[in-house]
């Protein structure tokens, strides 16, 4: 039996939502910045192990349109998902506080209180070109003081990665685990 996941990837424009979903599919990387319009969709299947028992997981990926003139069309994606990854850019701090603003627009349109959610700080592969990197440490207090405790929203349990689109860097370990995480929330 495969069980179907639909998961979002929420972020401002720019920070790598599509990057990360063409790394893990196996796309690879392209450097050039094209906007997504609305929304696109991509399909993996892959197998978790959870306590010895072996699930076939299709995880169906919609990557959104992160510029604010989508907010409407995103509505309608958000409908029964039951994971996401909340991407924001480790260069660009912005993106960072707009993660609650993500987090509630998810919270609103989904359907749903117990969504699986991962925040993914990207593009770590420019940590020395910027003088404003956003570092894991202010990441994690974001994350427990504005995601968590102010929003009340979702599950408690928000887990944090570094990731880079352009080398690879933790893209697969991140979606691995919200697929374990959607296993252990919707089917224990």
């Amino acid at each position: 039996m495969v069980i179907f996941a639909k998961i979002c990837l929420c972020g401002d424009g720019k920070v790598g939502k599509t990057s990360l979903k063409d790394r893990y599919v196996g796309h690879g990387f392209q450097g050039d910045y094209l906007p997504t319009l609305g929304a696109d969709f991509v399909s993996k299947e892959l197998k978790i192990t959870k306590k010895g028992v072996t699930r076939k997981i299709k995880l169906q990926i919609w990557d959104l349109a992160g510029q604010p003139s989508f907010e409407n069309v995103r509505a309608l994606y958000y409908k029964n998902a039951v994971g996401a990854f909340l991407v924001f850019d480790v260069i660009q701090p912005d993106s960072l506080q707009n993660l609650k603003k993500w987090m509630e627009e998810l919270s609103k349109h989904s359907g749903s209180s117990n969504i699986s959610v991962i925040v993914l700080g990207n593009k770590i592969d420019l940590q020395e070109e910027s003088d404003n990197f956003v570092d894991a440490k202010t990441a994690r207090k974001f994350i427990s003081e504005q995601l968590i405790s102010k929003t009340g929203q979702l599950n408690e349990n928000i887990i944090y990665y570094e990731t880079s689109a352009k080398t690879g860097e933790n893209v697969e370990k991140a979606f691995h685990e919200l697929s374990l995480k959607i296993l252990t929330n919707y089917y224990p």
